[in-house]
Protein backbone atom coordinates (compact mmCIF):
# COMPACT_ATOMS: atom_id res chain seq x y z
CA UNK A 1 0.00 0.00 0.00
CA UNK A 2 1.23 3.49 -0.72
CA UNK A 3 2.46 5.63 1.88
CA UNK A 4 0.21 7.76 3.99
CA UNK A 5 1.42 11.46 2.93
CA UNK A 6 -1.74 13.40 4.39
CA UNK A 7 -4.07 12.39 8.05
CA UNK A 8 -7.31 13.96 8.58
CA UNK A 9 -8.55 12.86 11.71
CA UNK A 10 -11.93 14.44 12.78
CA UNK A 11 -11.46 17.49 12.11
CA UNK A 12 -14.23 20.10 13.63
CA UNK A 13 -14.51 23.85 13.08
CA UNK A 14 -16.75 26.34 15.18
CA UNK A 15 -17.17 29.85 14.03
CA UNK A 16 -19.18 31.55 16.43
CA UNK A 17 -22.03 29.63 17.24
CA UNK A 18 -22.15 27.51 14.26
CA UNK A 19 -20.74 24.37 13.51
CA UNK A 20 -19.26 24.80 9.99
CA UNK A 21 -16.87 21.40 9.66
CA UNK A 22 -17.98 18.34 11.20
CA UNK A 23 -15.61 15.51 12.22
CA UNK A 24 -14.26 15.45 8.73
CA UNK A 25 -12.05 12.81 8.05
CA UNK A 26 -9.69 11.39 5.16
CA UNK A 27 -6.05 10.27 3.85
CA UNK A 28 -3.99 10.73 0.30
CA UNK A 29 -1.08 8.67 -0.68
CA UNK A 30 1.96 9.46 -2.33
CA UNK A 31 1.75 9.58 -5.55
CA UNK A 32 -2.16 9.85 -5.94
CA UNK A 33 -3.97 12.88 -6.95
CA UNK A 34 -6.71 13.26 -4.61
CA UNK A 35 -9.74 15.04 -5.40
CA UNK A 36 -11.72 17.36 -2.55
CA UNK A 37 -15.05 17.77 -3.85
CA UNK A 38 -18.28 19.69 -2.92
CA UNK A 39 -20.25 22.74 -3.97
CA UNK A 40 -19.38 26.31 -3.22
CA UNK A 41 -19.78 26.64 0.57
CA UNK A 42 -19.35 22.97 1.46
CA UNK A 43 -16.23 23.54 3.49
CA UNK A 44 -13.40 22.90 1.40
CA UNK A 45 -11.31 26.19 1.61
CA UNK A 46 -11.95 25.84 5.35
CA UNK A 47 -10.74 22.29 5.88
CA UNK A 48 -7.98 23.70 3.95
CA UNK A 49 -6.97 26.32 5.29
CA UNK A 50 -6.76 24.03 8.94
CA UNK A 51 -4.66 21.77 7.05
CA UNK A 52 -2.14 24.23 5.91
CA UNK A 53 -2.48 25.98 9.45
CA UNK A 54 -3.89 28.82 8.38
CA UNK A 55 -6.72 28.76 10.85
CA UNK A 56 -7.04 26.67 13.93
CA UNK A 57 -8.41 23.25 14.54
CA UNK A 58 -11.07 23.08 17.43
CA UNK A 59 -11.24 19.58 17.45
CA UNK A 60 -9.46 16.47 16.15
CA UNK A 61 -5.93 16.35 14.57
CA UNK A 62 -3.69 16.60 11.06
CA UNK A 63 -0.55 14.91 10.14
CA UNK A 64 1.57 15.34 7.83
CA UNK A 65 3.99 12.68 7.32
CA UNK A 66 2.96 11.61 10.80
CA UNK A 67 3.84 14.51 12.06
CA UNK A 68 1.22 16.26 14.20
CA UNK A 69 0.55 19.80 12.75
CA UNK A 70 -0.84 21.31 15.62
CA UNK A 71 2.21 20.18 18.17
CA UNK A 72 5.03 20.32 15.73
CA UNK A 73 3.64 22.86 12.89
CA UNK A 74 6.79 24.05 11.12
CA UNK A 75 7.90 20.50 10.87
CA UNK A 76 4.81 19.17 9.42
CA UNK A 77 4.21 22.18 7.08
CA UNK A 78 7.71 21.88 5.30
CA UNK A 79 6.50 18.60 3.81
CA UNK A 80 3.72 20.40 2.43
CA UNK A 81 3.18 23.50 -0.52
CA UNK A 82 -0.18 24.94 -1.69
CA UNK A 83 -2.01 27.29 -3.28
CA UNK A 84 -5.53 28.38 -1.29
CA UNK A 85 -7.60 30.58 -3.22
CA UNK A 86 -5.24 32.93 -5.16
CA UNK A 87 -1.29 32.74 -5.49
CA UNK A 88 0.35 35.78 -4.06
CA UNK A 89 2.99 36.86 -5.69
CA UNK A 90 5.15 40.72 -6.21
CA UNK A 91 3.69 42.06 -9.58
CA UNK A 92 6.42 44.23 -10.12
CA UNK A 93 9.19 42.21 -10.33
CA UNK A 94 9.58 39.15 -12.49
CA UNK A 95 8.45 35.75 -12.11
CA UNK A 96 12.21 34.47 -11.73
CA UNK A 97 12.59 37.01 -9.08
CA UNK A 98 9.96 36.04 -6.97
CA UNK A 99 11.05 32.70 -7.26
CA UNK A 100 14.48 33.90 -5.59
CA UNK A 101 12.05 35.97 -2.83
CA UNK A 102 10.71 32.62 -1.99
CA UNK A 103 14.22 30.72 -2.16
CA UNK A 104 15.45 33.38 0.36
CA UNK A 105 12.84 31.42 3.12
CA UNK A 106 13.27 27.89 2.23
CA UNK A 107 16.55 26.03 3.05
CA UNK A 108 18.20 24.28 0.66
CA UNK A 109 16.56 25.85 -2.39
CA UNK A 110 19.15 25.90 -5.55
CA UNK A 111 18.88 27.93 -8.35
CA UNK A 112 19.01 24.72 -10.24
CA UNK A 113 15.73 23.35 -8.74
CA UNK A 114 14.43 27.00 -9.24
CA UNK A 115 15.50 26.37 -13.45
CA UNK A 116 13.92 22.65 -12.70
CA UNK A 117 10.80 24.07 -11.28
CA UNK A 118 10.60 26.83 -14.31
CA UNK A 119 10.63 24.17 -16.94
CA UNK A 120 8.24 21.92 -15.25
CA UNK A 121 5.59 24.28 -15.31
CA UNK A 122 6.42 25.70 -18.50
CA UNK A 123 7.24 29.18 -18.04
CA UNK A 124 10.76 29.33 -19.47
CA UNK A 125 9.94 31.50 -22.17
CA UNK A 126 8.29 34.54 -19.96
CA UNK A 127 9.70 33.61 -16.14
CA UNK A 128 11.99 37.22 -16.52
CA UNK A 129 8.86 39.06 -17.50
CA UNK A 130 6.82 41.19 -15.00
CA UNK A 131 4.31 39.18 -13.02
CA UNK A 132 2.20 42.29 -13.87
CA UNK A 133 1.87 41.13 -17.63
CA UNK A 134 1.30 37.31 -16.98
CA UNK A 135 -2.03 36.13 -18.00
CA UNK A 136 -3.88 34.54 -15.12
CA UNK A 137 -2.89 30.58 -15.99
CA UNK A 138 0.83 32.17 -16.42
CA UNK A 139 0.29 33.63 -12.78
CA UNK A 140 -1.27 30.15 -11.72
CA UNK A 141 1.65 28.59 -12.88
CA UNK A 142 3.87 30.53 -11.23
CA UNK A 143 2.20 30.27 -7.87
CA UNK A 144 2.30 26.42 -8.28
CA UNK A 145 6.50 26.68 -9.17
CA UNK A 146 6.90 28.58 -6.15
CA UNK A 147 5.09 25.55 -4.12
CA UNK A 148 6.97 23.00 -5.57
CA UNK A 149 10.37 24.79 -4.76
CA UNK A 150 11.26 22.94 -1.44
CA UNK A 151 10.13 19.86 -3.02
CA UNK A 152 6.76 18.68 -0.78
CA UNK A 153 5.72 15.71 -0.55
CA UNK A 154 2.16 17.09 -0.13
CA UNK A 155 0.66 19.58 -2.77
CA UNK A 156 -2.35 21.10 -2.07
CA UNK A 157 -4.28 23.72 -4.66
CA UNK A 158 -7.63 25.16 -4.32
CA UNK A 159 -9.78 25.23 -6.71
CA UNK A 160 -6.93 26.02 -9.19
CA UNK A 161 -8.76 25.82 -12.32
CA UNK A 162 -10.78 28.70 -11.62
CA UNK A 163 -10.63 31.40 -13.90
CA UNK A 164 -8.67 29.16 -16.80
CA UNK A 165 -9.18 28.90 -20.28
CA UNK A 166 -10.12 25.13 -21.40
CA UNK A 167 -6.43 24.90 -22.68
CA UNK A 168 -5.12 26.22 -19.05
CA UNK A 169 -7.30 23.59 -17.12
CA UNK A 170 -5.90 20.32 -19.49
CA UNK A 171 -2.58 21.64 -18.77
CA UNK A 172 -2.66 22.01 -15.38
CA UNK A 173 -4.77 18.61 -15.09
CA UNK A 174 -1.92 17.24 -16.74
CA UNK A 175 1.14 18.29 -14.67
CA UNK A 176 -1.25 17.41 -11.47
CA UNK A 177 -0.86 13.93 -12.96
CA UNK A 178 2.71 14.33 -13.82
CA UNK A 179 3.47 15.18 -10.84
CA UNK A 180 1.58 12.45 -8.36
CA UNK A 181 2.63 9.88 -11.54
CA UNK A 182 6.16 10.75 -12.02
CA UNK A 183 7.35 12.52 -8.82
CA UNK A 184 5.53 10.11 -6.22
CA UNK A 185 3.73 13.50 -4.89
CA UNK A 186 0.71 13.46 -3.12
CA UNK A 187 -1.82 15.94 -4.77
CA UNK A 188 -4.92 17.11 -3.12
CA UNK A 189 -7.24 19.02 -5.14
CA UNK A 190 -10.11 20.69 -4.16
CA UNK A 191 -12.84 21.52 -7.35
CA UNK A 192 -16.79 22.28 -7.50
CA UNK A 193 -16.26 21.29 -11.18
CA UNK A 194 -17.25 17.81 -11.53
CA UNK A 195 -15.97 16.46 -15.10
CA UNK A 196 -12.35 17.58 -14.00
CA UNK A 197 -12.34 15.57 -11.09
CA UNK A 198 -13.61 12.61 -13.51
CA UNK A 199 -10.70 13.28 -15.26
CA UNK A 200 -7.87 14.34 -13.12
CA UNK A 201 -8.50 12.41 -9.58
CA UNK A 202 -7.87 8.73 -8.53
CA UNK A 203 -10.15 9.32 -5.64
CA UNK A 204 -12.34 11.85 -4.54
CA UNK A 205 -13.75 13.29 -1.18
CA UNK A 206 -16.98 14.45 -1.35
CA UNK A 207 -17.99 17.37 1.12
CA UNK A 208 -21.57 18.73 1.65
CA UNK A 209 -22.00 20.78 4.46
CA UNK A 210 -18.91 20.71 6.11
CA UNK A 211 -19.09 16.85 6.78
CA UNK A 212 -17.64 13.96 4.23
CA UNK A 213 -20.14 12.01 2.49
CA UNK A 214 -17.96 9.63 1.18
CA UNK A 215 -14.06 9.13 -0.05
CA UNK A 216 -13.88 6.25 -3.19
CA UNK A 217 -12.65 6.06 -6.65
CA UNK A 218 -14.79 7.75 -8.92
CA UNK A 219 -15.08 4.10 -10.51
CA UNK A 220 -16.50 3.24 -7.00
CA UNK A 221 -19.19 6.41 -6.54
CA UNK A 222 -21.23 5.67 -10.08
CA UNK A 223 -21.39 1.68 -8.84
CA UNK A 224 -22.22 3.00 -5.63
CA UNK A 225 -25.01 4.82 -7.09
CA UNK A 226 -26.39 3.28 -9.99
CA UNK A 227 -28.30 0.91 -8.35
CA UNK A 228 -30.25 -1.68 -10.88
CA UNK A 229 -31.45 0.83 -13.42
CA UNK A 230 -30.31 1.91 -16.19
CA UNK A 231 -30.75 4.43 -19.22
CA UNK A 232 -31.07 3.92 -23.07
CA UNK A 233 -31.26 6.17 -25.45
CA UNK A 234 -33.12 5.29 -28.58
CA UNK A 235 -33.39 7.13 -31.88
CA UNK A 236 -36.56 6.55 -34.00
CA UNK A 237 -38.18 7.68 -37.11
CA UNK A 238 -41.15 9.02 -34.67
CA UNK A 239 -40.99 9.56 -31.34
CA UNK A 240 -44.32 10.23 -30.82
CA UNK A 241 -45.36 7.19 -31.35
CA UNK A 242 -42.93 5.60 -29.66
CA UNK A 243 -43.27 6.54 -26.42
CA UNK A 244 -47.01 6.97 -27.11
CA UNK A 245 -46.83 2.89 -27.17
CA UNK A 246 -44.32 2.31 -24.77
CA UNK A 247 -45.79 4.56 -22.05
CA UNK A 248 -48.23 1.94 -20.52
CA UNK A 249 -45.56 -0.16 -19.98
CA UNK A 250 -45.08 0.07 -16.10
CA UNK A 251 -41.03 -1.38 -16.21
CA UNK A 252 -40.14 1.37 -18.09
CA UNK A 253 -39.14 5.28 -17.43
CA UNK A 254 -39.28 7.77 -19.83
CA UNK A 255 -37.80 10.89 -20.60
CA UNK A 256 -35.69 13.37 -22.40
CA UNK A 257 -37.15 13.31 -25.55
CA UNK A 258 -36.39 15.21 -28.89
CA UNK A 259 -37.30 15.21 -32.29
CA UNK A 260 -35.55 11.91 -32.91
CA UNK A 261 -34.54 10.80 -29.54
CA UNK A 262 -35.79 9.33 -26.35
CA UNK A 263 -34.35 7.86 -23.17
CA UNK A 264 -35.76 4.63 -21.45
CA UNK A 265 -35.08 3.50 -17.76
CA UNK A 266 -35.23 -0.26 -17.14
CA UNK A 267 -34.33 -2.44 -14.78
CA UNK A 268 -32.49 -5.07 -16.47
CA UNK A 269 -31.03 -5.09 -19.98
CA UNK A 270 -33.53 -7.97 -21.29
CA UNK A 271 -36.03 -4.97 -21.08
CA UNK A 272 -34.24 -3.46 -23.94
CA UNK A 273 -34.73 -6.42 -26.52
CA UNK A 274 -38.37 -5.99 -25.45
CA UNK A 275 -38.47 -2.69 -26.59
CA UNK A 276 -36.86 -2.64 -29.87
CA UNK A 277 -39.13 -5.71 -30.91
CA UNK A 278 -42.41 -3.82 -29.53
CA UNK A 279 -40.98 -0.71 -31.81
CA UNK A 280 -40.13 -2.29 -34.69
CA UNK A 281 -43.35 -4.44 -34.47
CA UNK A 282 -45.24 -1.25 -34.75
CA UNK A 283 -44.21 -0.23 -37.79
CA UNK A 284 -41.39 1.99 -36.23
CA UNK A 285 -37.50 2.26 -37.50
CA UNK A 286 -35.43 1.75 -35.15
CA UNK A 287 -32.17 3.42 -35.92
CA UNK A 288 -30.34 3.35 -32.81
CA UNK A 289 -30.04 1.91 -28.78
CA UNK A 290 -27.14 3.60 -26.92
CA UNK A 291 -26.55 3.18 -23.11
CA UNK A 292 -26.61 6.86 -21.66
CA UNK A 293 -23.44 7.05 -19.20
CA UNK A 294 -24.23 8.50 -15.85
CA UNK A 295 -21.42 12.10 -15.15
CA UNK A 296 -19.95 12.06 -11.90
CA UNK A 297 -22.40 15.53 -11.54
CA UNK A 298 -25.25 12.75 -11.85
CA UNK A 299 -23.65 11.19 -8.81
CA UNK A 300 -22.96 13.97 -6.61
CA UNK A 301 -26.33 15.54 -7.03
CA UNK A 302 -27.70 12.13 -5.96
CA UNK A 303 -25.40 11.76 -2.96
CA UNK A 304 -25.84 15.32 -2.01
CA UNK A 305 -29.44 16.24 -2.63
CA UNK A 306 -28.09 18.76 -4.82
CA UNK A 307 -25.61 20.02 -2.82
CA UNK A 308 -27.78 21.88 0.65
CA UNK A 309 -26.85 25.17 2.71
CA UNK A 310 -23.16 26.81 1.62
CA UNK A 311 -21.05 27.37 4.80
CA UNK A 312 -17.73 28.39 4.35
Amino acid sequence: MAETILRVNQVSKTMGRRLIIDQVSFETYAGEVFGFLGPNGAGKTTTIKMIMGLLDIDAGDVEICDINVRKRFEKAIANAGGIVENPETYTYLTGLQNLRQYKRMRTGVTDDRIDEVVKLVGLENRIKDKVKRYSLGMKQRLGLAQALLHKPKLLILDEPTNGLDPAGIRELRDLMKQLAGEQGISVLVSSHLLSEMELMCDRVGIISNGRIIGVKTIKELMEQTSGKQKIYRFTVNDVAKAVGILSSNENLTLSNTTPQTFEAEVEHDDIVGQINSTLIGAGITLMGVAPVERSLEDVFIEITGGGGEQIA
